[in-house]
């Protein structure tokens, strides 16, 4: 068979070393095979959500909205969770509060981001919550744009700020004069996965033909040790978010190399193909080929800085 020469084509010892930890890996349902229920319903109730905010009304269509992310400590006086909607060309960032102090009622809540380390993103608006009573959850809203084709990644520096208004205990009557204050947050990530999303094709080889050899980007990688090669497939099929093709996500018992399918769309309807040779070593190391294409030379440069990166 071609193991020996899968496997001399990785002198494992040749190619540099890198964590590969899963980015974003949650909700990609079964090994990236389909979105989860709960991406469905995060995206249908946001659809419901825009229709009803003028400010939404001519994004475009919605590519994807991402698995909620806690922005504080689980012991802090509120609980924020962000979720991140992607389209064409903008991302709204959605703030879900809740206020846990019975004797405050929050007024004027909005999230403020320093775009100082995500460069490519302009803030559009800020659509605050008016209230913030105690135990209700209320959301705020951040949109920013970017430019088209663009998949912009960096970090955000969040605070939410707020007046805070006390509550009379006695009388549960709210004082008049409140006070502003902030409250740091968790930092905002925008990775390559978020303008990425995994579809599964039937026919990998043709629509990998059919496209632009011009596209093609390939490089090794080394991915640490692993209990198996099934272990490595899967993580980086975790890793890069797409959904395996042709049954490839399955190493057959004992192999020492493998090949897996990969396919997606990115954002703007664009493809995203790869093909990743995986070898393994007597010490269980584990390198891999990456071989991207499609539709445009950023996406080929953003699913290899995913596994770069890693």
């Amino acid at each position: 068979g071609n193991g020996a020469a899968a496997e001399a084509a990785f002198d494992v010892s040749t190619v540099p070393e890198k964590e590969l930890v899963p980015v974003d890996a949650a909700g990609k349902g079964e090994a990236g095979l389909a979105p989860s229920l709960n991406d469905l319903s995060l995206k249908s109730d946001f659809e419901e959500t825009l229709t009803t905010i003028p400010e939404f009304a001519n994004l475009g269509p919605l590519f994807k909205s991402c698995e909620p992310v806690e922005m504080v400590e689980k012991e802090a006086e509120y609980t924020i969770a962000c979720i991140k909607h992607v389209f064409a060309s903008h991302v709204v960032f959605q703030f879900n509060m809740t206020n846990t102090i019975e004797e405050q009622i929050l007024e004027d809540v909005s999230v403020s981001l320093d775009l100082a380390e995500a460069e490519g993103y302009e803030e559009v608006c800020t659509i605050p919550a008016t209230k913030l009573p105690y135990g209700v959850v209320a959301q705020t809203y951040v949109l920013l744009q970017y430019a088209e084709g663009a998949m912009p990644f960096g970090r955000m520096v969040s605070n939410l700020r707020f007046i805070v208004k006390e509550i009379d205990p006695s009388t549960g009557e709210c004082e008049e004069e409140g006070y502003e204050d902030e409250y740091p947050l968790e930092d905002i990530y925008m990775s390559p996965t978020d303008f990425l999303h995994a579809v599964k094709v039937s026919n990998f080889r043709n629509d990998w033909e059919g496209m632009d050899p011009e596209t093609e980007m390939a490089d090794e990688y080394g991915i640490g040790c692993r209990d198996s090669l099934q272990d490595a497939v899967e993580a980086v099929i975790e890793t890069l978010g797409l959904a395996p093709c042709e049954g490839t996500e399955a190493v057959p018992p004992n192999a020492r190399s493998h090949v897996c399918l990969l396919n997606g769309r990115a954002v703007g309807n664009a493809k995203a193909l790869a093909r990743v040779n995986f070898g393994i070593d007597r010490n269980m190391e584990v390198a891999i080929k990456l071989t991207v294409r499609a539709s445009t030379p950023d996406i080929s440069e953003a699913m290899h800085a995913i596994v770069a990166e890693g």
